[in-house]
């Protein structure tokens, strides 16, 4: 369900192949072309493509493992890596893709086979072709700037400390003259990126998720997993050889600039005080689960379902057998946060030992661990950022203890039903509770079901999987529609997504969907800054802070946490406190009025809550 931000922050630094479902459907809901140049007479008769379903899919018949695949030969890739390159380079010619993320992505991809083949100047006139195409500001500066350097210096050759010396002072230039305002939060994360590299961690990431996956197939896989193999022996030939001066480049740049952004959020918040003119109002929060004991609690406290769907008791997760190592998996969690922002702290430093020093066989179980402590934490985040400020906002719960396991399950017509049967129980929970407002930080597309069917190899093609995928996601997609929909008493917020994608391209739900009670919330920082994570697109209406967000995990601590899943009750926030102020108003008419007190820069459309509670007639 992508609820993970603990995990997304740790893993996507572990392994660029980790796990079989991740990597097919992070190449297709959140990929990265060019631009090709084709006749004019060519581009009238390309076919449209609104949305991530009408790609073709594609198969590739590979000869070994991917384990195996990333150090073999190259002469034993050859051949596949030439057919998937063709197939790019047509589908980029024959399409008129109305999504740049997934253009982009497409081009990448040749990117990384024309690094592959040691065509380095190909790829960076790809690497440039990508960056032309960035709608984000610091993405139109910084994207594949590293990489471009790295292969200058291959380009230009010389010893290996020659070349190495040549990559430190271009990025120093380079990122240098880079405005800070701009680039410095990414600047961090890349930095933090490249420390967490492991060529042990990789190939143990590999064995465990994409093997297992390629060898249920039969060895004839995706395209994405042909991409996965290319890209990580890229990164073991020209990322691992530099990344010790890439780090120290980048932490050079950092200590030159160790000035906060300008924050034009906190001033917009709005503490209500306890003497203040309100009536209690239900806050609901649909997630991974929450401690709704550091809450003031609605009288209904709430539900849950387990990773089957199925009813279940707990609403904080529990995390079974990896109780035992919770301190230390906290530490890594606060790390991994810690290295985010360029803190040298002790966490940091465990977390990167542990890293290090991690041997092929323990990936899995690490991956998992990381993964449940993320969805352990995430609810309860959300909870506190959604309450915070408002005397009268009562919690109750939905928890959906979704699946940790590396492995995917296999989801059938079965499965798809009980989830559609818990989306609409979890509805008339929330209305029994007397919930006025619920916050949605979670969001997945059909690819979802997609990566995990070709894990289990059912069906008997790439096209087939995807219809089947089409159809079970299309149960849970109409029964959460509908229970939306028959709750207009409810105003429902849902994060947009964390993966620099268009939410309705990749027909995500619920931020996907178009609702009179539904707000779909993308990211800011504290500056007013679209988040270089943040998912966009016609379906996402307004923006929030989910930057480095203060907030509670369960047992009462607080940390830092980013994301679009952080920006949503923020919106939940402001709705719960006109709610409470204003209990007469309708659902869509807070939505109008979250709406006009917003200020709208580019696409960006942040909200205001001063602004809004004034819209109101509300007199703080």
């Amino acid at each position: 369900m992508n609820v993970r931000p603990i995990a997304a922050m740790i893993s996507a630094s572990l392994a660029t192949g980790a796990v079989f479902a991740t990597v097919l459907t992070k190449a297709q809901s959140a990929q990265a072309s060019g631009f090709s140049v084709v006749p004019p007479i060519i581009q009238a008769e390309r076919k449209v493509i609104t949305s991530a379903d009408q790609l073709p899919r594609r198969s590739y018949q590979i000869s070994k493992l991917p384990s195996e695949l990333i150090e073999a030969p190259k002469s034993e890739l050859e051949a596949v890596v030439a057919a998937l390159d063709k197939d790019l380079a047509a589908d980029l010619a024959g399409f008129d893709i109305r999504d740049r993320a997934t253009r982009t992505g497409m081009i990448t991809a040749r990117a990384q086979i024309a690094i592959y083949r040691g065509d380095f100047a190909k790829a960076i006139e790809h690497l440039r072709d990508i960056r032309s195409q960035q709608e984000k500001e610091a993405d139109k500066l910084m994207s594949g700037v590293s990489s471009e350097i790295v292969l200058g210096a291959r380009i230009k050759g010389g010893s290996e400390d020659s070349q190495r010396a040549a990559v430190r002072a271009a990025v120093a230039e380079a990122w240098g003259k880079m405005p800070w305002s701009v680039v410095g939060d990414a600047m961090k994360s890349a930095k933090s990126g490249m420390e967490l590299m492991s060529k042990n961690v990789t190939i143990g990431s590999i064995k465990s998720g994409l093997d297992p996956a390629v060898t249920n197939l039969k060895f004839n896989v995706p395209a994405e997993v042909v991409t996965a193999i290319v890209s990580v022996r890229n990164a073991f030939d020209h990322t691992l050889p530099f990344r010790d001066d890439l780090v120290a480049a980048l932490q050079n740049i950092i200590d030159k600039n160790q000035v906060a952004k300008v924050d034009i959020w906190s001033e917009r918040l709005v503490n209500l005080p306890e003497s203040a003119k309100g009536k209690p109002v239900v806050i609901g929060i649909w997630d991974s689960g929450t401690d709704v004991d550091l809450f003031k609690p609605a009288a209904m406290r709430g539900i849950a379902f387990d990773k089957d769907a199925n009813p279940t008791t707990p609403l904080v997760r529990p995390m079974g057998e990896a109780s035992s190592r919770m301190a230390s998996l906290k530490q890594y969690m606060k790390g991994s946060l810690d290295l985010r922002a360029a803190i040298d702290s002790a966490d940091a430093r465990a977390l990167k030992q542990r890293i290090g020093t991690l041997k092929q066989d323990e990936v899995k179980q690490f991956q998992e661990d990381i993964s449940a402590l993320g969805m352990w934490a995430h609810g309860t985040h959300v909870a506190g950022v959604a309450v915070e400020g408002n005397p009268f906002a009562r919690v109750t719960a939905v928890a959906m203890h979704w699946d940790n396991a590396v492995i995917p399950q296999l989801p059938t017509e079965s499965s798809a039903k009980r989830t559609a049967a818990a989306y609409s129980v979890a509805v008339e929970s929330f209305k029994k509770a007397g919930a006025r407002v619920v916050n949605m930080s979670w969001r997945y597309g059909s690819t979802r079901y997609e990566g995990a069917l070709a894990f289990h190899n059912v069906g008997k093609t790439a096209e087939e999987r995807k219809d089947m995928a089409i159809k079970l996601f299309e149960i849970e997609k109409a029964a959460l529609y509908n229970a939306i929909k028959n709750a207009p008493e409810i105003l429902f917020i849902a994060g947009s997504g964390n993966e620099d994608n268009s939410a309705d391209f990749a027909q995500y739900i619920p931020a996907g969907f178009e609702l009179p009670n539904l707000i779909t919330v993308g990211a800011v920082d504290q500056a007013g800054t679209e988040t270089g994570f943040s998912t966009f697109g016609k379906t996402v209406v307004v923006h929030a802070n989910g930057f480095e967000v203060n907030s509670y995990i369960p047992g009462g601590e607080k940390l830092k946490f980013s994301g679009t899943s952080i920006a949503s009750p923020q919106v939940a926030n402001l709705a719960g406190k006109l709610f409470a102020l204003k209990p007469e108003l309708t659902p869509v008419q807070v939505k109008a009025l979250i709406l006009k007190g917003a200020e709208r820069k580019g696409r960006v459309n942040l909200i205001n809550p001063k602004l809004t509670l004034k819209e109101a007639g509300i007199s703080m």
